[in-house]
């Protein structure tokens, strides 16, 4: 099944700010998944997560265009279960008056259990982000 999700928050962070918290392999393990990222194009880098049943999903990933710091596109496959689909991640900062404005865009074909996953986990991931951004 196709699907185009778009989630956008607005950051008091300056875009700078916000880009180190979507490139910073210590601040996307705190927000999005541990990683061993690197801000690299054509660079492939790995997340992993507790899959909620005692194990761990591992996301297979690569930085397919890098346009320092207003976008960046990723890759984006469930290890072990390639066949479901690649799908693709973009993020896109924006400076706005208040801040930045962060758009992701996490687009592709798959199975409708996954894209169902990706809607509700998305936004409690960018709600971390900004806890990330404004630690109290």
């Amino acid at each position: 099944m196709k699907f185009d999700l778009d989630f956008e928050r607005i950051y008091p962070q300056t875009v700078e700010q916000v880009w180190a918290a979507i490139t910073d392999k210590i601040a996307l393990g705190a927000w999005l998944m541990e990683t061993d990222f690197v801000e690299q194009a054509g660079h492939g880098f790995r997340m992993w997560c507790d899959d909620g049943e005692g194990g761990t999903d591992t996301y297979i990933c690569k930085v397919l265009e890098l346009d320092k710091p207003q976008r960046m596109l990723w890759l984006w496959a469930l290890e072990g279960k390639r066949e479901l689909g690649e799908t693709r991640v973009e993020f896109t900062l924006t400076a706005v008056e208040n801040g930045t404005r962060l758009t992701i865009r996490h687009s592709g074909d798959l199975d409708p259990e996954m894209i169902k996953n990706f809607k509700s986990g998305w936004p409690a991931k960018i709600e971390q982000l900004g806890r990330v951004l404004s630690p109290a």
